[in-house]
């Protein structure tokens, strides 16, 4: 199937748009609105009104059951911790309160009026044991009122699940393990519950509530002074360090999240996020990104969940101490998934480029923290803690010691020249000092000379110079990589006059390694592979759509329903079976949930006890095809399809018609994911290569059928471009503006 990217991703910023201005609370005309695509109205109608059945199945928000006048989002005072976790078989059961359930039919008489304050229609209004008096806050899943504890006469925040009633299991298992997850913690520094259960309908937890601020707020009135911040942290430290001992991974650490009390102490709040160390899967165990961009570690931005661990949080610590002291985080981009690439490829900036006031012992302690590597930074928020508090004390951190390279480099600090380039002052050099400034200008002017004209010959030589026998990863005989690959390999030869192989591997994963080995100059890899910094992006090729295939005796409708059974994911390393991993560990699932067959798709047709597959492959290809023709197999959509692409960039939802596919037996389309297939280079590959490889793909005379337009690949927004390939296509990114 040929898709039109250019007609999607217009599609795609209509539909935001709009999301965007009902999100602020425009009231839209939405046959204007349609009016203003007429070439898309019709798709984009669809697409709203499958969002508006979205929206109806999620439930209404609590405030459009009881409205609220005067609505504010200040969240800066939340407070958890309840004392005693969820049971298995009652997700209520949190101490040292429960609330059982009641109607508003039983309710007392005077629950409609308090006091002469009217009722259930507005604010303030009785809940249960508690008076609502206004909103605090409002996020993704749940609302956070203050509210006035009857019984005990006490002020305390009330957080419900925005649905209310009419919240899915999902929603209220996420939301009782976070209830869960901070039952478990008793400590100052960390917010605490009071009671947890459900009232009217409405799942709800009630908390300390904190008057006072937050570290977010504290940071956007400028960079803090680096011993406040430094206090802050290392407090925060050592609440996180008392979660951590109890099992709990909070996974979404951010200025927000750290409350300010009256008497300038943190308290840690908001464990929505939170993940068992004890357990398998935590609050969203998915396998996909989650977490606050900015601040997620890079194995959060990849959604390696099974690596969250006391490291995750510690990455997020030292993210925050970057952010008072500099008043801004240390990856920030105009996109979230530009932000990630940032996160996950790009080294942590150093915090004394940005303040050259900031100890250089800070510095190493943020440096610490934000290493890519988890095993890099320090062991537990103990440690982290306790060189914040060395730091305080004017006594020297454990961080990194001191080497022989590095005091030789805090003795060329002493050097005139060198602390002038760094912004410091040398004191009193030493003769020493002043003879090595005069050989290190007499090197600078050598080395000015070689960049002048040795370096620039040298590097020409390099970016013109391809390899002596260019080799291009694919995957396996027969299949759709392979076959693009051959047709690369064989005009690519011609053009440039160099032997040109093909290399049979088992798909994305082999042709990654395959690349950071240097044992391949070119490789054709899914999008879900494309996660080493080290690589860059030639070209978007085509996209890719998840089949999952059912065998057509078998009565089962959803993925869920696939536990238990003999699955074919594909090769254990191709690009679908990392696919397949993402996709069901969104679902709770992972390969052990399933009989597994690692066969490729060639091989499927002819194994009797393969139950179901998911095959992610483009649309159209034969061996699907004849899968399904065979009427062996069967088709079944994959929901929620919008939602797993929205926790999961590399994912969009896409359709597969009845015309994709005659034989399979369905009338409408089927809704399912797609990823992209790229072709991909080291980031260091010479540029020729990469320009004679981009004239291959899209020489007019001789052209490789079936991929994207240089017009819609030169759309990707975000991507590691190779320099060769950027320059490339901007050229049709300039033509089309």
């Amino acid at each position: 199937m040929e898709v039109d990217s250019s007609k999607d991703d217009e599609l795609d910023i209509a539909l935001a748009e709009f999301m965007r201005r009902r999100d602020a609370g425009e009231a839209l005309d939405r046959n204007h609105f349609l009016s203003l695509y007429p070439q898309l109205a019709d798709r984009l109608a669809e697409l709203l009104s499958i969002a508006d059945s979205i929206e109806s199945l999620a439930g209404p928000k609590f405030e459009e059951l009881f409205p609220v006048p005067h609505a504010t989002t200040d969240s800066s005072s939340i407070t958890l911790i309840p004392r005693t976790p969820t049971t298995k078989n009652n997700r209520a059961a949190v101490e040292p309160t429960l609330i059982h359930r009641r109607s508003w039919e039983d309710r007392d008489a005077g629950d409609d009026e308090i006091d002469g304050v009217p009722g259930p229609s507005q604010l303030p209004r009785r809940f249960g044991d508690y008076i609502l008096e206004k909103v605090l806050g409002r996020g993704g899943m749940g609302v956070v009122y203050l509210g006035r504890q009857i019984s005990l006469e006490r002020m305390v925040a009330v957080k419900m699940i925005r649905s209310g009633s009419l919240a899915t299991d999902e929603e209220v298992q996420r939301f009782y393990a976070e209830a869960k997850s901070a039952a478990k913690l008793d400590h100052p520094n960390i917010v605490t519950v009071h009671q947890c259960g459900e009232e009217s309908g409405h799942h709800f937890f009630s908390m300390d509530y904190i008057p006072g601020t937050d570290l977010s707020k504290k940071m956007a009135e400028g960079p803090l002074h680096p011993r406040d911040a430094a206090r802050y942290v290392r407090d925060v430290a050592l609440a996180i360090a008392f979660a951590h001992s109890q099992g709990v991974v909070h996974r979404d650490l951010k200025p927000a999240n750290v409350l300010i009390n009256e008497r300038d102490e943190v308290v840690v709040t908001d464990f929505g996020l939170a993940k068992w160390l004890d357990s398998d899967s935590g609050l969203t165990s998915t396998g996909t990104t989650i977490g606050t961009p900015s601040y997620m570690s890079p194995e959060q931005a990849t959604g390696r969940t099974n690596e969250h661990g006391e490291a995750t949080d510690i990455y997020s610590l030292g993210a925050i101490l970057f952010s008072l002291l500099s008043g801004r985080p240390p990856f920030q981009a105009e996109s979230v998934v530009e932000t990630m690439m940032k996160v996950v490829h790009q080294p942590a900036p150093l915090i004394r480029e940005l303040r050259k006031e900031i100890h250089v012992d800070l510095e190493t302690i943020i440096h610490k923290c934000l290493h890519k590597q988890p095993h890099r930074r320090y062991q537990s928020a103990v440690e982290l803690a306790a060189d914040l508090e060395r730091f305080l004390n004017g006594q020297p951190v454990s961080a990194r010691p001191l080497s022989k390279t590095e005091k030789l480099g805090r003795w060329m600090v002493g050097i005139p020249i060198i602390a002038a380039l760094s912004g410091n002052r040398a004191h009193d050099p030493s003769a020493t000092q002043r003879w090595a400034q005069r050989l290190m200008l007499l090197v600078l002017l050598s080395l000015s000379i070689y960049l002048l004209f040795g370096r620039s010959l040298s590097q020409k030589w390099f970016d013109d110079h391809l390899p002596r026998q260019i080799s291009v990863a694919a995957g396996i005989p027969g299949g759709a990589y392979h076959s693009l690959a051959s047709q690369l390999a064989k005009q690519l030869a011609d053009r440039v006059q160099r032997a040109t192989t093909v290399g049979i591997t088992e798909g994305s994963m082999d042709n990654t390694s395959m690349l950071l080995h240097g044992l391949a100059d070119l490789a054709l890899l899914q999008e879900t592979s494309v996660q080493s910094g080290d690589l860059a992006v030639v070209a978007p090729l085509y996209y890719e759509s998840v089949h999952v295939l059912v065998r057509s005796d078998i009565p089962i409708q959803s993925i869920e329903e696939l536990r238990g059974r003999r699955v074919s994911l594909g090769p254990v390393h191709s690009g679908s079976r990392q696919a397949s991993r993402r996709i069901l560990n969104f679902f709770a699932m992972s390969e052990s949930d399933f009989q597994v067959s690692s066969e490729d798709w060639l091989q499927l047709g002819r194994q009797q006890d393969i139950e179901a597959a998911i095959v992610v492959m483009k649309v159209g290809q034969p061996a699907v095809n004849e899968l399904i023709s065979s009427r062996r197999f069967r088709l079944i959509p994959l929901q929620p399809a919008m939602t797993i692409s929205l926790e999961d960039p590399a994912f969009h939802p896409i359709e597969i018609r009845p015309s994709d596919y005659p034989d399979a037996g369905f009338d409408r389309p089927l809704t399912t994911l797609a990823t992209t297939a790229f072709l991909a280079c080291r980031r260091n590959a010479p540029n020729r290569l990469i320009e004679e490889t981009l004239a291959v793909l899209y020489d007019e005379q001789y052209p490789i059928r079936g991929i994207l337009t240089p017009e819609q690949a030169s759309k990707w927004q975000g991507l590691a471009w190779h320099p060769a390939a950027r320059v490339f296509f901007e050229r049709f990114r300039q033509n089309a503006n």
